[in-house]
């Protein structure tokens, strides 16, 4: 009986204890916690599988060694770091060009997607064969290589929505590699005797990549298709002149390929010789970045001359 009383007197001046609080501020609301490994973003990690009871401080009155809501005090282990607040990563661009370029590439990707659309819809592209590279060119003489990639790849893309993947593969191979490739030696000051065969032999090689993309597309072989037309035209001439030879199939790929490098070639010499004397023109163009060699001055009427002057 005398236990029961001394019970209640405790329990009677006994104050009601506020809900202890993990680092996640989640209330607890009995004096028995289940130690767990902490799932629970910013709670403790605890033992997993076993109960402790916090010890209760001997009588009302606590002692200065407990918090004030009765129980012994528990140190809470620091947050774990948020995944969000990592450090991030700054990349350095740069190559970025200013707004005033990009403005201008992206008139000058307009222009040629139009021009080449519009002449391959009418049929008239053998007529503007030369002015196809000119706007990458010109951006490489002004703003340097970046630019000219920048046109390259957005007129592309314009070309892919208007004209469809062929037309677009064609424009690549046949004219902007090449442009880019002039763009990129006249930049680095290179001769003629270096820019005009090494775009021609790209032009040679966008004109195979665009007959294997077009095979690939109408699921028909160009190339063996050309190549036994040119074959049967070789043994019509050689019946009209008295041969008594076939050509082989090799002869008519030797064939094949000369005619290929003799057209890019022609076609090259003739580009050199036209942005000889338009580039002239363009504001923000340097008049020698053709970089022209002096006897080809004096047969195109460009001046200066050379050293007599």
């Amino acid at each position: 009986m005398a236990y029961a009383v001394v019970a209640a007197v405790r329990v009677l001046n006994a104050r009601p204890h506020r809900p202890t609080r993990c680092v996640g501020n989640r209330g607890v609301k009995t004096a028995v916690r289940w130690r767990t490994h902490g799932t629970e973003p910013g709670c403790a990690k605890l033992e997993l599988g076993r109960m402790v009871e916090r010890p209760r401080a001997p009588c009302a009155g606590y002692s200065d060694t407990y918090g004030a809501d009765g129980y012994e005090p528990t140190t809470p282990s620091p947050p774990r770091a948020n995944a969000l607040g990592r450090t991030r990563r700054v990349t350095t661009t740069p190559d970025v060009l200013p707004v005033k370029v990009l403005v201008e590439c992206a008139m000058l990707s307009a222009l040629t997607g139009l021009l080449f659309h519009l002449s391959t819809l009418f049929r008239v592209d053998a007529w503007f064969g030369a002015l196809f590279p000119l706007p990458v060119v010109i951006a490489a003489a002004r703003h340097g290589t970046n630019a000219a990639t920048r046109v390259a790849i957005v007129t592309t893309l314009l070309l892919f929505i208007l004209s469809g993947p062929l037309r677009a593969a064609n424009y690549v191979f046949l004219h902007g590699a090449m442009a880019y490739s002039l763009g990129a030696m006249w930049n680095a000051k290179f001769s003629w005797w270096v820019t005009v065969p090494v775009s021609a032999l790209v032009r040679s090689a966008g004109i195979f990549s665009s007959l294997a993309f077009s095979s690939l597309i109408l699921r028909e072989n160009v190339m063996k298709l050309l190549v036994t037309q040119m074959f049967g035209l070789l043994d019509q001439i050689s019946a009209n002149v008295g041969a008594t030879f076939a050509p082989t199939m090799s002869s008519v790929w030797a064939c094949a390929i000369f005619f290929v490098l003799l057209n890019s070639l022609s076609y090259v010499g003739i580009l050199h010789a036209v942005y000889a004397i338009v580039l002239r023109a363009v504001g923000g163009v340097d008049p020698e970045y053709v970089n022209a060699p002096d006897r080809v001055k004096k047969i195109l009427g460009v001046p200066p001359y050379g050293p007599g002057r």
